[in-house]
Protein backbone atom coordinates (compact mmCIF):
# COMPACT_ATOMS: atom_id res chain seq x y z
CA UNK A 1 0.00 0.00 0.00
CA UNK A 2 0.93 3.42 -0.60
CA UNK A 3 2.01 5.68 2.03
CA UNK A 4 0.10 8.67 3.34
CA UNK A 5 2.10 11.66 2.04
CA UNK A 6 1.77 14.84 0.80
CA UNK A 7 2.41 13.32 -2.98
CA UNK A 8 -0.06 10.96 -2.55
CA UNK A 9 -2.84 13.87 -3.06
CA UNK A 10 -0.84 16.34 -5.20
CA UNK A 11 -2.81 15.51 -8.19
CA UNK A 12 -2.43 17.68 -12.08
CA UNK A 13 -4.11 17.20 -15.19
CA UNK A 14 -1.70 17.41 -18.39
CA UNK A 15 -5.16 17.99 -20.15
CA UNK A 16 -6.99 20.38 -18.10
CA UNK A 17 -4.12 21.84 -16.24
CA UNK A 18 -5.63 21.32 -12.66
CA UNK A 19 -3.29 21.35 -9.76
CA UNK A 20 -3.41 21.34 -5.51
CA UNK A 21 -0.88 23.19 -4.23
CA UNK A 22 1.53 22.03 -1.88
CA UNK A 23 -0.05 23.42 1.21
CA UNK A 24 -3.69 22.02 -0.04
CA UNK A 25 -2.23 18.73 -0.45
CA UNK A 26 -0.45 18.80 2.79
CA UNK A 27 -3.63 20.09 5.04
CA UNK A 28 -5.22 17.20 3.15
CA UNK A 29 -2.61 14.56 4.06
CA UNK A 30 -2.44 15.70 7.95
CA UNK A 31 -6.44 15.64 7.75
CA UNK A 32 -6.77 11.67 6.54
CA UNK A 33 -3.66 10.87 9.10
CA UNK A 34 -5.43 12.28 12.03
CA UNK A 35 -8.33 9.59 11.46
CA UNK A 36 -6.29 7.16 10.03
CA UNK A 37 -6.15 4.08 12.02
CA UNK A 38 -2.92 2.25 13.40
CA UNK A 39 -2.47 -0.84 11.60
CA UNK A 40 0.28 -3.72 10.72
CA UNK A 41 1.43 -3.11 7.47
CA UNK A 42 3.37 -5.66 5.22
CA UNK A 43 6.62 -5.25 3.61
CA UNK A 44 7.79 -7.51 0.28
CA UNK A 45 8.84 -11.09 1.19
CA UNK A 46 12.65 -11.79 0.42
CA UNK A 47 15.35 -14.58 1.18
CA UNK A 48 16.92 -13.13 4.49
CA UNK A 49 13.51 -14.37 6.21
CA UNK A 50 13.87 -17.50 8.79
CA UNK A 51 10.45 -18.92 8.06
CA UNK A 52 10.71 -20.97 11.00
CA UNK A 53 9.42 -17.72 12.84
CA UNK A 54 6.71 -17.27 10.57
CA UNK A 55 2.80 -18.39 9.95
CA UNK A 56 0.95 -18.29 6.86
CA UNK A 57 -2.25 -17.52 5.73
CA UNK A 58 -3.81 -16.73 2.53
CA UNK A 59 -3.75 -13.42 1.17
CA UNK A 60 -7.27 -11.69 0.71
CA UNK A 61 -8.19 -9.71 -1.99
CA UNK A 62 -10.38 -7.61 -0.56
CA UNK A 63 -10.88 -4.44 2.03
CA UNK A 64 -8.83 -4.11 4.98
CA UNK A 65 -11.12 -3.30 8.33
CA UNK A 66 -10.51 -3.03 11.67
CA UNK A 67 -13.78 -3.94 14.02
CA UNK A 68 -13.70 -1.70 16.48
CA UNK A 69 -16.57 -3.34 18.44
CA UNK A 70 -19.41 -1.12 17.04
CA UNK A 71 -18.38 -0.98 13.50
CA UNK A 72 -16.26 -1.08 10.91
CA UNK A 73 -13.92 1.43 10.23
CA UNK A 74 -11.16 1.77 7.14
CA UNK A 75 -7.61 1.90 7.01
CA UNK A 76 -8.14 5.55 7.03
CA UNK A 77 -10.77 5.54 9.15
CA UNK A 78 -13.80 6.09 7.66
CA UNK A 79 -16.53 4.20 8.84
CA UNK A 80 -17.92 1.11 6.57
CA UNK A 81 -22.03 1.06 6.79
CA UNK A 82 -22.79 -2.72 7.33
CA UNK A 83 -26.12 -4.11 7.58
CA UNK A 84 -27.05 -4.50 11.25
CA UNK A 85 -27.91 -8.06 10.57
CA UNK A 86 -24.54 -8.48 9.19
CA UNK A 87 -22.31 -6.80 12.56
CA UNK A 88 -25.10 -8.04 15.33
CA UNK A 89 -23.32 -10.94 16.96
CA UNK A 90 -19.99 -9.50 16.51
CA UNK A 91 -17.87 -9.72 19.66
CA UNK A 92 -17.25 -6.47 21.68
CA UNK A 93 -13.43 -6.94 20.84
CA UNK A 94 -11.60 -5.10 18.61
CA UNK A 95 -10.46 -7.25 15.70
CA UNK A 96 -8.25 -6.58 12.79
CA UNK A 97 -8.91 -8.78 8.77
CA UNK A 98 -10.28 -8.36 5.34
CA UNK A 99 -13.89 -7.46 4.61
CA UNK A 100 -13.98 -10.77 1.22
CA UNK A 101 -16.27 -12.06 -1.00
CA UNK A 102 -14.38 -14.79 -2.52
CA UNK A 103 -11.18 -15.06 -5.02
CA UNK A 104 -11.51 -12.71 -7.58
CA UNK A 105 -14.24 -10.81 -6.58
CA UNK A 106 -12.48 -7.31 -5.29
CA UNK A 107 -14.44 -4.98 -7.72
CA UNK A 108 -17.41 -6.73 -5.35
CA UNK A 109 -16.66 -5.71 -1.81
CA UNK A 110 -15.15 -2.03 -3.10
CA UNK A 111 -18.87 -1.35 -4.22
CA UNK A 112 -20.24 -2.99 -1.36
CA UNK A 113 -18.64 -1.42 1.28
CA UNK A 114 -18.51 1.79 -0.42
CA UNK A 115 -22.40 2.40 0.05
CA UNK A 116 -23.29 4.58 2.56
CA UNK A 117 -27.02 2.46 2.51
CA UNK A 118 -26.02 -0.95 2.98
CA UNK A 119 -27.40 -3.17 0.27
CA UNK A 120 -28.43 -6.32 1.81
CA UNK A 121 -28.19 -8.25 -1.35
CA UNK A 122 -24.72 -7.69 -1.67
CA UNK A 123 -23.56 -8.03 2.05
CA UNK A 124 -25.06 -11.29 2.34
CA UNK A 125 -22.13 -12.42 -0.46
CA UNK A 126 -19.20 -10.84 2.26
CA UNK A 127 -17.09 -12.39 4.93
CA UNK A 128 -15.30 -10.76 7.57
CA UNK A 129 -12.01 -12.26 7.58
CA UNK A 130 -10.29 -11.81 11.17
CA UNK A 131 -6.63 -12.66 11.49
CA UNK A 132 -5.72 -10.59 14.33
CA UNK A 133 -6.61 -9.07 17.88
CA UNK A 134 -5.09 -5.16 17.66
CA UNK A 135 -5.41 -4.54 22.00
CA UNK A 136 -4.42 -8.49 23.03
CA UNK A 137 -1.28 -8.74 24.53
CA UNK A 138 1.24 -10.96 23.86
CA UNK A 139 2.95 -12.24 20.86
CA UNK A 140 1.36 -13.81 17.91
CA UNK A 141 0.73 -17.25 19.06
CA UNK A 142 -1.25 -15.63 22.12
CA UNK A 143 -3.04 -13.35 20.10
CA UNK A 144 -4.12 -16.23 17.49
CA UNK A 145 -5.14 -18.71 20.52
CA UNK A 146 -7.54 -15.56 21.60
CA UNK A 147 -8.78 -14.83 18.70
CA UNK A 148 -9.79 -18.58 17.96
CA UNK A 149 -11.35 -18.57 21.42
CA UNK A 150 -13.37 -15.44 20.37
CA UNK A 151 -14.35 -16.49 17.59
CA UNK A 152 -15.51 -19.91 18.49
CA UNK A 153 -17.74 -18.13 21.16
CA UNK A 154 -19.17 -15.43 18.37
CA UNK A 155 -22.42 -16.99 16.14
CA UNK A 156 -21.88 -14.17 13.72
CA UNK A 157 -22.38 -16.16 10.11
CA UNK A 158 -20.19 -13.93 8.64
CA UNK A 159 -17.10 -13.78 10.85
CA UNK A 160 -14.30 -16.12 9.93
CA UNK A 161 -11.06 -17.03 11.48
CA UNK A 162 -7.89 -16.31 8.90
CA UNK A 163 -6.34 -19.62 9.28
CA UNK A 164 -2.65 -19.68 9.65
CA UNK A 165 -0.55 -22.23 9.87
CA UNK A 166 3.34 -23.13 10.33
CA UNK A 167 5.39 -23.57 6.81
CA UNK A 168 8.24 -25.66 7.05
CA UNK A 169 10.25 -24.78 3.79
CA UNK A 170 10.45 -22.06 0.68
CA UNK A 171 9.85 -25.28 -1.83
CA UNK A 172 6.61 -25.64 0.29
CA UNK A 173 6.08 -22.00 0.21
CA UNK A 174 6.58 -21.89 -3.70
CA UNK A 175 4.06 -25.12 -3.86
CA UNK A 176 1.06 -23.12 -1.65
CA UNK A 177 1.69 -19.95 -3.71
CA UNK A 178 1.32 -21.58 -7.12
CA UNK A 179 -2.30 -23.42 -5.83
CA UNK A 180 -3.66 -20.04 -4.54
CA UNK A 181 -2.46 -18.14 -7.68
CA UNK A 182 -4.54 -21.36 -9.88
CA UNK A 183 -7.14 -20.72 -7.79
CA UNK A 184 -7.29 -16.87 -8.64
CA UNK A 185 -5.84 -16.39 -5.41
CA UNK A 186 -3.94 -12.99 -5.08
CA UNK A 187 -1.28 -14.71 -2.56
CA UNK A 188 -0.11 -15.68 0.76
CA UNK A 189 0.92 -13.58 4.16
CA UNK A 190 3.06 -14.56 6.75
CA UNK A 191 3.34 -13.33 10.04
CA UNK A 192 6.06 -13.43 12.42
CA UNK A 193 4.66 -15.88 15.35
CA UNK A 194 6.55 -13.92 18.29
CA UNK A 195 5.69 -10.85 17.39
CA UNK A 196 3.22 -8.01 19.03
CA UNK A 197 0.84 -6.18 16.95
CA UNK A 198 3.65 -3.17 16.23
CA UNK A 199 1.42 -0.87 13.89
CA UNK A 200 3.42 0.61 10.90
CA UNK A 201 5.28 -1.37 8.02
CA UNK A 202 7.98 -4.20 8.67
CA UNK A 203 9.02 -7.36 8.59
CA UNK A 204 6.77 -9.07 10.95
CA UNK A 205 3.94 -8.76 8.27
CA UNK A 206 4.94 -10.05 4.96
CA UNK A 207 3.18 -10.32 1.57
CA UNK A 208 4.47 -13.35 -0.98
CA UNK A 209 3.19 -13.08 -4.82
CA UNK A 210 4.63 -13.67 -8.00
CA UNK A 211 3.97 -10.45 -8.80
CA UNK A 212 4.33 -7.00 -6.68
CA UNK A 213 1.52 -3.96 -6.63
CA UNK A 214 1.50 -0.85 -5.60
CA UNK A 215 -0.46 2.09 -6.13
CA UNK A 216 0.00 5.38 -8.04
CA UNK A 217 -1.75 8.98 -8.49
CA UNK A 218 -3.34 9.73 -11.69
CA UNK A 219 -2.28 12.90 -12.74
CA UNK A 220 -2.79 12.63 -16.89
CA UNK A 221 -3.72 10.51 -20.04
CA UNK A 222 -2.14 9.74 -23.07
CA UNK A 223 -5.04 9.34 -26.20
CA UNK A 224 -5.76 6.22 -27.70
CA UNK A 225 -4.31 4.97 -31.11
CA UNK A 226 -5.38 2.59 -33.38
CA UNK A 227 -7.97 0.56 -32.20
CA UNK A 228 -8.20 2.64 -29.02
CA UNK A 229 -8.64 6.10 -31.17
CA UNK A 230 -11.05 8.10 -29.42
CA UNK A 231 -10.27 6.67 -25.98
CA UNK A 232 -7.69 6.39 -23.08
CA UNK A 233 -4.41 5.09 -24.44
CA UNK A 234 -2.49 5.31 -21.19
CA UNK A 235 -3.18 6.83 -17.67
CA UNK A 236 -0.13 9.05 -16.99
CA UNK A 237 0.96 8.52 -12.97
CA UNK A 238 2.49 9.55 -10.29
CA UNK A 239 4.84 7.12 -8.02
CA UNK A 240 7.09 7.00 -4.89
CA UNK A 241 9.22 10.01 -4.78
CA UNK A 242 7.45 11.65 -7.64
CA UNK A 243 8.59 9.21 -10.17
CA UNK A 244 5.76 8.79 -13.68
CA UNK A 245 5.08 6.65 -16.02
CA UNK A 246 2.62 5.45 -18.35
CA UNK A 247 -0.28 2.69 -17.22
CA UNK A 248 -2.10 1.13 -20.57
CA UNK A 249 -1.95 -2.85 -20.22
CA UNK A 250 -4.74 -3.90 -18.24
CA UNK A 251 -7.29 -1.68 -19.18
CA UNK A 252 -10.80 -2.22 -19.90
CA UNK A 253 -12.39 -0.52 -22.67
CA UNK A 254 -15.33 0.65 -20.26
CA UNK A 255 -11.94 1.89 -18.82
CA UNK A 256 -10.91 3.28 -21.54
CA UNK A 257 -13.71 5.09 -22.05
CA UNK A 258 -14.24 6.91 -19.06
CA UNK A 259 -10.89 6.67 -17.31
CA UNK A 260 -10.05 7.10 -13.56
CA UNK A 261 -10.94 10.27 -12.55
CA UNK A 262 -7.55 12.95 -12.04
CA UNK A 263 -6.15 12.56 -8.30
CA UNK A 264 -7.73 8.90 -7.62
CA UNK A 265 -5.23 6.33 -6.81
CA UNK A 266 -5.26 3.10 -8.44
CA UNK A 267 -3.50 -0.38 -7.74
CA UNK A 268 -1.49 -1.75 -10.13
CA UNK A 269 1.10 -5.15 -11.00
CA UNK A 270 4.54 -5.30 -11.83
CA UNK A 271 7.52 -7.56 -12.10
CA UNK A 272 10.74 -5.67 -10.55
CA UNK A 273 11.85 -2.21 -11.78
CA UNK A 274 14.19 -0.92 -14.74
CA UNK A 275 17.34 0.28 -14.03
CA UNK A 276 15.54 3.83 -14.06
CA UNK A 277 14.57 2.41 -11.07
CA UNK A 278 10.65 2.25 -12.30
CA UNK A 279 8.39 -0.61 -12.25
CA UNK A 280 9.07 -3.72 -15.46
CA UNK A 281 5.93 -5.46 -17.28
CA UNK A 282 3.11 -2.60 -15.38
CA UNK A 283 -0.78 -3.37 -15.89
CA UNK A 284 -3.64 -2.20 -14.12
CA UNK A 285 -5.31 -3.91 -11.76
CA UNK A 286 -8.43 -1.60 -10.49
CA UNK A 287 -9.05 1.73 -9.13
CA UNK A 288 -8.55 2.10 -5.21
CA UNK A 289 -11.81 3.86 -3.95
CA UNK A 290 -12.30 5.47 -0.54
CA UNK A 291 -15.19 6.25 1.50
CA UNK A 292 -15.10 10.03 2.07
CA UNK A 293 -17.15 10.47 5.29
CA UNK A 294 -14.97 10.74 7.99
CA UNK A 295 -14.93 8.13 10.90
CA UNK A 296 -17.84 8.70 13.56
Amino acid sequence: MLRQSSYYFIAYSLVAGVSLTPTDANAEAQELENHSQKVMLANEYHDEINLDDYWYSEKYDGIRALWNGEFFQTRQGNRIYAPEWFVARFPKQPLDGELWAGRGQFNHVQKTVLDVAPNDQDWENVLFMAFDMPNEEGEYLQRYAALKKCLNETYAIHLRLAEHLPLPTEVELDRLLDNIEKLNGEGIMLRNKHSAYNTGRSDDLLKVKNYQDDEAVVIGYKPGKGKYEGLTGSLLVQWKNGKTFYVGSGLTNKERKIPPPIGSVITFRYNGLTHNGLPRFVRFSHLREEIKRPSL
